[in-house]
Formats: C-alpha cells, structure tokens, sequence
C-alpha cells in the first residue's frame, strides 16, 4: 500500500483523473443545457474529494483487504470533512471507495493538466451559452451579467429564471414580434431604387449600350479616311505626280472587346491612287461615345466619330502591300520626251535618254539607258551604260569646194562625191595647174577615207566642238607624169578643209631639152561652196 499523504498538496496532485473527471461535477444552469462540471468552490470539501480518489476503486483488492481499506477510507475522509459535515456531501459520497495502491497516472503533473483541462472546458462552455443568450431574438429567460466570474473577469453563467423574476413576468405578456417578411421587402425595394437612381446617375444606359453595340464598316471607314497619315498612302511620289487617294473594300476581321470597355479592331481595306494601290492591314481602337470621359488617351491623338456618333475611333497600327499600277511620269532631269514603258509585272519601267551634238559635216548621238524599279514603297531609278554613235552628213560634205588660203588657187577644181556615210569613205575629183613660166595642168580621181581620234595637245585648232579631230586621205591618179597623186586634210570649222595635195605631171624643156616628169605640191584651205 502508499504511503499516507502528508498534507492537502499531495493529495491535490495525486488526483487520479479520471476519477476525478466522474466526481468533480456540479450542476449549473439547467435553463442553458446540459450541466456544466466544475471544481468544487469549499476547499475542506476539495481536500476530502482528493483524499477520496487518490486510491483506486475497491475492485482492485480482495476479500478482508478491501473491508479493511473501506473502512480506512471512511474514517480518513469523515476525520477530515468533520461531524458537521452536511449529509450529501462529498465526504459521504466517498463511503463507496476503497484504499489501495495509488493508480498509474496519479502524479502531481498530470492531476494538474486534467485541472487545467476541467477549467477551459468550462470557460468553453460558459461563452457558448454567453454568445446564444446574446443572439436570441426575443429570450424566454436571461441573467444578469456581472463583473465576479470564477477567474475575475468572465462572464458569469447565465441563471435559470425563477419564481418572481421579472422575465417571468415578462413571458406571460403577448410577445409583439416583427414581421420579417416585410421587413425584408421594404429593405430589398429601398435597394432596388438605390440602385436604379445609381444606374442612372452613373450613365448605365450608355454603359450597357458601350457593352453591347458592335462596331461596323462604316465606323472603321470615318476612323480611316479621317487620318490624314494613312490617306497620304504608303508610297513615295518621287517620279509620279502626286493624286489623292480613296479608300474602299473596308472588312473587319474581328472585333474584341477589352475589359475597359473599349472595342480593339482588326480590319484591312484597299488604299489606292492613279499610280499605286495598297492592300492595308489596320488595327483600331473604338470606345462609345457615351463612355469617351472614361478614355483621356484617346483624346490626346488623332481620332474620329462614327457617321452615327456612336463611336469614337483611332487607328493604332497599319501595314500596307503596295503595288504600282502605273509608270513613272516625272523625272527633273528630262524634259517633255519623257515617256518610259512601264512593265507591270515586273514593277519597272524602262527609258533610254538621248542626246546628239551636232557639228558641220555630222553629229553625235548619246544614249544613256534607266531602268526605274518599284520596291513596294518608291521608285529608283538606275543608270546603264551610255552608247555614243557619230554620223557623218553626207550632204553637208559632198559638193564643190572653193579655194581659200594659200595655194588652194592652184587646186582650180575639188569636188568630193559617193560619200558613204558607214564607212566614212568619199571619192575627190580635182584639177590642178603647176607653177612656172608654162604652166601645167592635171586632173584625176582620189579615193579617201575619213579617221577620227581625240585632240591633243598639238592639234590646235582642228579640234571639233567634240573633242576629236576629223581627217582624211586618200591616193589617186593623175593624168600627167608618172600618174600619181595624194591628199591629205583635216575638217575644220564651218566647212573647212585644210589639205596638203600632190600630184604628177609633165614639165616641158625650157627652149632646148627634154620634158621631165615633176610632181607638183599644193596646200591650203577650201571651203563648202554655197
């Protein structure tokens, strides 16, 4: 067996609990429930308690040994509860119980966790029936609420309501109840007119029109013909004159509204003028024109209504597929000759710009090939290689010459004849006379060719308005002597011919002798006769 316990704080802690959970009950406010347990508020009637169950119960000992600890447990509990102790009491509750060895659990840690654990429970307990007294609408009994709880600050349980309490009298008058229902109407229709006037007030029609109009074609098409950036097309005007543009086939893809409210537009369209047409790919921004106070930022750019007023638009991006329809038409470095072909399939056009000089017996022609290609947004232009070609004028140097400077009175007859053009070639027939007391005179043919090579340095005068020097030679026959004759000349300006000539013929013997075969010489200038 134990030893005894010494005083009441060993016996407190070796409580055996769950003894101690079946005896330390009290009932209390039968109006609220069922009762809650308590310890007991009488510290001798405490002290007993824990004498009582700090031993197990009698069923743990046998025959003479369980009388005997019965009884020891009786004498123990009735020396320590007194002879004044009321019948009923805890004490006497404890006759049942028997002395034995002390249970397992009974420490002094674990009798006071079970304590602790007995006084939250009824903490629980005690604002559980606090919070349902509070929340009834029309309590049949309630009970005042003081400040002396158990711990110095909880709400004390509320009582059941005896004889000649004041709610008793209470509950036999006629309870005057609320009609919720109508309650609940009048609160649900001032709700309703709150929320109408709001409606209102807030501009909800124009909100739920924003929310449920579409945008159409001719919405996207007032945005688009509005913006002066798009309308002035997507191609440059650099070798076309410049025409307005026209808009047309507008379609919308798709329209998204946004959460704002605003409507995001995706459509294309087909922008086109005399020399170009674009296949347009847009994105627009619309918003009610009810709503437009709600968008600041769409005032700040260019923007347009709708031909109804319903809308209100910007174009946020444009991509565009241009094509030209038609050649070039202008180019500051030509004149009215300017005519390129234009080849739509392959987008170019084609010119060849000519030029010529001209000089006294030919000209020369220049010609300088372009090619314009369009690359979706401009014309280039692009230069070949120049040709240059030189033709002779056959009629301004064929014909009679006459004689000029020099000795050229002596050629008493030049005459150039068949002058081909091509070939640069011409025939000279002459007549010329010797020098001396007995003059001798010769006639013949010579077969020429023309040459051309750039003026140099020595050249001097004979260099032509070109740049080059135009010579000629040529051997022939003559009809005296040994029957030779040559020529050599260059053109010179205004239908001039510088030559040196010469040619065979027979010189008599002066008085006595034989004649001799001379050859004669002659230079000088002719020029074009008439």
């Amino acid at each position: 067996m134990a030893e005894p316990f010494d005083n009441d704080l060993d016996l407190h802690d070796s409580i055996e609990p769950s003894l101690a959970h079946r005896v330390v009950r009290r009932a209390a406010g039968v109006h609220f429930g069922a009762p809650t347990q308590v310890l007991p508020d009488d510290l001798d009637e405490r002290a007993s308690l824990h004498r009582a169950v700090h031993f197990a119960s009698a069923a743990n000992v046998d025959g003479e040994d369980a009388a005997e600890s019965t009884a020891s447990v009786g004498v123990a509990v009735s020396a320590s509860a007194g002879a004044d102790a009321p019948e009923g009491s805890t004490a006497q509750a404890a006759e049942g119980l028997v002395a034995g060895r002390p249970a397992a659990t009974a420490t002094s840690t674990y009798a006071a966790a079970c304590e602790l654990v007995a006084i939250a429970l009824l903490d629980i307990a005690e604002y559980d029936q606090a919070v349902g007294s509070l929340t009834q609408v029309l309590p049949v009994v309630t009970a005042a609420y003081t400040q002396d709880g158990r711990d110095g600050w909880t709400q004390a349980i509320p009582q059941a309501a005896g004889s000649g309490s004041p709610l008793d009298a209470a509950e036999d008058k006629p309870r005057r109840r609320v009609n919720r229902a109508a309650v609940a109407a009048v609160v649900v229709v001032l709700a309703l007119v709150a929320a109408v006037g709001a409606f209102f007030v807030l501009d909800g029609p124009g909100y739920i029109a924003s929310m449920t109009a579409e945008v159409d074609e001719a919405a996207v098409s007032s945005v688009l013909e509005a913006n002066t950036t798009l309308m002035a097309g997507f191609a440059s005007n650099d070798y076309v004159a410049q025409t307005p543009y026209a808009l047309s086939d507008v379609r919308i893809e798709s329209a998204d509204r946004q959460e704002d409210g605003s409507v995001t537009v995706d459509a294309t369209a087909v922008l086109s003028n005399e020399s170009f047409v674009s296949d347009c790919v847009l994105q627009l921004s619309f918003v009610h024109s009810s709503q437009l106070d709600r968008f600041p930022s769409i005032q700040g750019v260019e923007h347009a209504e709708s031909p109804d007023g319903e809308w209100t638009g910007t174009l946020l991006s444009s991509t565009a597929t241009t094509r030209a329809i038609a050649g070039v038409t202008v180019d500051p470095d030509f004149g009215d000759g300017f005519a390129p072909a234009f080849d739509e399939a392959s987008q170019t056009c084609t010119f060849t710009a000519s030029s010529g000089m001209e000089l006294w017996f030919g000209a020369w022609s220049y010609a300088t090939p372009y090619t314009y290609t369009f690359d979706g947004t401009a014309w280039t232009r692009a230069a070949g290689d120049a040709t240059s070609t030189f033709a002779y004028n056959a009629d301004a140097i064929a014909g009679s010459y006459a004689a000029g400077a020099g000795d050229s009175a002596r050629l008493t007859s030049f005459k150039i004849v068949n002058f081909d053009t091509e070939s640069g070639t011409f025939t000279l027939e002459y007549k010329a006379t010797s020098t001396g007391f007995n003059p001798q005179a010769i006639s013949g043919v010579i077969s020429c060719a023309m040459s051309v090579s750039e003026g140099s340095e020595g050249s001097g005068d004979f260099s032509q308005a070109d740049g080059y020097v135009y010579t000629f030679a040529g051997d022939g026959s003559s009809s005296a002597g040994d029957g030779a004759a040559h020529i050599e000349g260059v053109f010179g300006l205004d239908g001039e011919l510088f030559f040196d000539f010469s040619g065979d013929y027979t010189k008599p013997a002066f008085l006595f002798g034989n004649p001799t075969n001379e050859t004669m010489s002659i230079s000088g200038t002719v020029s074009k006769a008439g």
